[in-house]
């Protein structure tokens, strides 16, 4: 079969011949503007009548997802002289920082910026597609790209097909935690009397609260029983104990008293499978670090972090050794249904291309949630009083719910829709994550405006964003010393103005226009939980270092869409399950495209070992599918 060469899904750039006349002063000029990240700063250099180099010298914007503006829009700006070239997919806030810093350049230089904007950019003309594969992938994110190389090592052609503009979606811009039991990197932290003490607590809680997962506490007790007993100081974890804690951070009741709780089966397929997702990723390139931790709303110190870059580079690169073809700015609009089959995808590209993919075996579903489509989110809310359809996302701008529209009209159940989760610790206004200086969960300190701590920062995440839209303005401030703060950014993100330095207590309070006595006072009393192990105010059951190492920062946060818990019904083996309860023939899927595994509330960490484990599944199964 003659494969798309990518070349056909490239939009040239045309421009149509402008009569402006251009003039410039000579010279090169530098401005910035406000990315996803933070400021993009860009240089500029004009003769006497064209723009002849752009480049974006400085940024913090994420790598993989802003690689082809920052290389292909100052490349276009110079060979059409316009600043009417697309942005591209997936990729938006950086696009138009980089056009809105260049017109600043323009005008520096004397040009006229608006006239640029004029000068009109055409598409070439493009050709329809139509090709058939084994398996056919939609989404490009960390479910989709798993899939895709899972079907490929089992003999299948596989092609993937991604909306936005390079690969990644919310996987290249999350926190990059795995959750899985590991005895091996578990046995280099030491339980801590905190810790101990909350594995007491768990024999005491009675089964018949517990529903489906009775058994699985039954069997946690018997653990923990067994792991006092044998007298040892490395840190416990098993299995049943992930999926305890996922069921305990997932059961929820709506707005209208329903209640949801996890799926025990998909519980128990993830939980039991986590660990060896975890070392399939290390075949394929992934290296984990020697040691775990809490990733905020986690509820245990079995986070996995990658000591060597982002997953999706990681995935990329195994999908391309495998030979799977990716197409990127292809939107999936439409299942191909052939005799009660799901039989292919029909698409379009951003150049308007259509596209129309055979699947010879299966088609996996991988497009991700809908937190960037917060109407959406509104219109399902369950969970959430008073949810505004227009709150800030984490979310890259294609997760939109285009998988779960998709799956619906061929018959697809859906569940748990009602329940999205906000990330407590976002940027008050564009709802980014990494623009200010996070810890793991023990030792972040959560201070509101009047300087007083107000929730136990280890709860879980809506635990933590219902605290935080409680609070004045629903702002607070993650607190932190030098001993967090000494790898990070600390000066550019103070320049960006997403934190706040100073050397003193008094003199950060004093900055945040917080009550300074009250503000030391809270820190003071919450180094002397961290002395003590215990928390009389909170509860929080564990704890990192004292908050008392000059430089002090403070990270001002509030809550914004991040994850969606609902979406399309499938069973362990991935298959999407119609209204009937049957199997669609022919479509799986995998990632947070799906719901039931998370219910109400997912617990942080848990997105990456999901992906993993359901996109192996979902990969095999429909290479394998007759």
């Amino acid at each position: 079969m003659k494969k798309i060469a990518l070349a056909l899904l490239v939009c040239l750039l045309l421009v149509m011949t402008s009569a402006m006349a251009l003039a410039y002063t000579e010279g090169t000029y530098t401005a910035q503007a406000q990315g996803n990240n933070g400021p993009v700063t860009v240089s500029v250099t004009f003769s006497a009548d064209a723009i002849t180099e752009v480049a974006v010298t400085e940024h913090a914007e994420t790598p993989g997802l802003s690689d082809r503006p920052i290389e292909e829009i100052p490349a276009a700006i110079v060979a059409h002289q316009s600043l009417g070239v697309d942005t591209i997919s997936g990729a938006t806030n950086t696009s138009n920082a980089i056009l809105t810093a260049v017109a600043d350049c323009v005008a520096q230089a004397g040009g006229d910026a608006e006239a640029l904007k004029a000068v009109e950019v055409e598409a070439a003309p493009v050709e329809d597609i139509e090709a058939t594969y084994d398996v056919v992938v939609v989404g490009g994110g960390g479910a989709g790209l798993t899939a895709a190389i899972t079907a490929a090592q089992q003999g299948a052609e596989v092609i993937l097909i991604e909306k936005a503009g390079s690969l990644g979606g919310n996987t290249l811009i999350a926190g990059q935690g795995f959750n899985a039991s590991d005895p091996e990197r578990q046995a280099n932290t030491e339980m801590s009397e905190a810790l101990i003490t909350e594995l007491k607590s768990y024999l005491e809680l009675d089964p018949a609260d517990f529903g489906a997962f009775a058994e699985v506490l039954e069997t946690v007790k018997a653990q923990i029983n067994e792991y006092l007993a044998s007298g040892s100081t490395t840190l416990f974890d098993s299995p049943e104990l992930h999926m305890l804690h996922t069921y305990m951070g997932g059961k929820r009741t709506g707005l209208d008293g329903t209640v949801i709780e996890p799926d025990l089966e998909l519980t128990r397929t993830f939980a039991t499978n986590a660990l060896g997702a975890l070392e399939w990723a290390e075949s394929i390139g992934a290296e984990w670090n020697d040691t775990t931790s809490t990733i905020l709303g986690a509820m245990w110190p079995r986070s996995h972090g990658l000591s060597n870059g982002n997953i999706i580079t990681i995935l990329t690169d195994a999908a391309t050794a495998e030979g799977v073809e990716i197409l990127t700015d292809t939107c999936g609009n439409e299942l191909i249904v052939t005799d009660g089959r799901v039989a292919g995808v029909k698409a379009t590209t951003s150049a308007g291309a259509n596209v129309t993919l055979h699947a010879n075996s299966g088609v996996v579903l991988a497009t991700g949630g809908f937190s960037a489509n917060a109407p959406m989110v509104a219109e399902y809310n369950n969970y959430w009083p008073g949810l505004s359809d227009t709150m800030p996302s984490t979310n890259a701008p294609t997760i939109t719910g285009d998988g779960i529209i998709m799956a619906q009209e061929v018959g697809a159940d859906l569940t748990g829709m009602g329940f999205a989760q906000l990330m407590p610790s976002s940027h008050p206004v564009d709802g980014s994550l990494f623009s200010g200086i996070w810890g793991s969960a023990e030792t972040q300190v959560f201070v509101n405006k009047e300087g007083k701590r107000y929730v136990n920062e280890y709860a879980e995440r809506d635990v933590l964003s219902k605290a935080a839209l409680e609070q004045t303005d629903g702002i607070f401030y993650i607190i932190c010393d030098n001993k967090i703060a000494k790898d990070a950014d600390v000066e550019g993100m103070e320049a960006a103005g997403n934190v706040v330095v100073a050397d003193t207590l008094e003199e950060l309070a004093e900055k945040l226009e917080i009550p300074v006595d009250t503000f030391v006072a809270e820190i003071e009393r919450y180094n002397s939980f961290v002395d003590a192990q215990k928390d009389d105010d909170f509860g929080k059951p564990l704890f990192g270092e004292k908050i008392d190492e000059a430089p002090f920062v403070a990270t001002p946060r509030s809550p914004a869409l991040h994850h969606t818990m609902g979406g399309v019904k499938i069973d362990t083996d991935t298959h999407v399950l119609s209204t009937e309860g049957t199997p669609i023939p022919g479509l799986y899927a995998a990632g947070e495209v799906t719901g039931g595994l998370h219910a109400g509330n997912r617990l942080g960490g848990n997105a990456m070992t999901d992906f993993l484990v359901f996109g192996r599944i979902a990969g095999e199964n429909a290479a394998n599918a007759e």
